[in-house]
């Protein structure tokens, strides 16, 4: 069975080109113009992961992923932002309002199909805890599992994320420059700017909540986290 996508975006121009395009690389597509048409659409359609742009006529897509994170009928489905904002701060509150990936358009298709199959692959399973566990403090974190704690409570991470809180940890400490965090990025994090990965670490120390102190900035030179 194939994987069936929703993408909600106001430009028609877009949406078919997104249809067609996705639809060559074996992709279902739903396609819809609103928020409102995307909420219709989801109360009888199930899709595995929805494509929604920032900037709706009739609701941001930043306040209807807050909407379908917090409704247990759609919390499970993966979100990505569709966005020609890059500002630190529009990233920042789309990822912590519960959206697993963004991309900053233009973007070509290759590009937004790598970034599809790397989050549907993240949510394919969520395992229980099994292999070694590595801590840094109150944190942990399970590399086998991508599962992540803070203080024996859960915390869902993006994968850049768990990447740069694996390598941080696995660091022991030390100070980890902001290239190399950005290079545990992964592909995806090529042509951005070194900024992304202050967008990650701010993100990330939002999820942590009261133990976001442990991930320390060294200025000028990158980020440590206390062990």
């Amino acid at each position: 069975m194939s994987t069936k996508l929703l993408v909600v975006d106001d430009e028609r121009d877009l949406l078919e080109l997104l249809s067609m395009n996705l639809g060559r690389e074996g992709f279902e597509v739903l396609t819809v113009e609103t928020g409102t048409g995307a909420q219709e659409i989801l109360r009888k359609e199930r899709p595995d992961l929805i494509l929604l742009d920032i900037m709706l006529a009739d609701i941001s897509g930043i306040k209807l992923t807050k909407t379908l994170k917090r409704d247990p009928a759609t919390a499970s489905i993966p979100i990505i932002l569709l966005t020609a904002k890059d500002t630190e701060t529009d990233i920042v509150v789309g990822l912590t309002v519960g959206a697993d990936d963004y991309v900053t358009k233009p973007f070509s298709t290759s590009v937004l199909t790598a970034r599809i199959e790397a989050v549907l692959r993240r949510g394919e399973s969520k395992p229980v805890e099994t292999g070694e566990v590595l801590q840094a403090g109150p944190i942990r974190i399970n590399p086998t599992t991508r599962q992540a704690w803070a203080e024996k409570n859960p915390v869902d991470l993006t994968g850049g994320e768990f990447n740069i809180l694996l390598t941080l940890i696995q660091s022991a400490g030390k100070v980890v420059p902001r290239e190399q965090l950005k290079t545990a990025l992964g592909p995806t994090s090529h042509g951005q700017k070194d900024r992304i990965v202050d967008v990650h670490i701010a993100s990330l120390r939002k999820k942590l909540g009261t133990v976001r102190s442990r991930l320390r900035t060294v200025h000028r030179h990158g980020y440590r986290i206390l062990i």
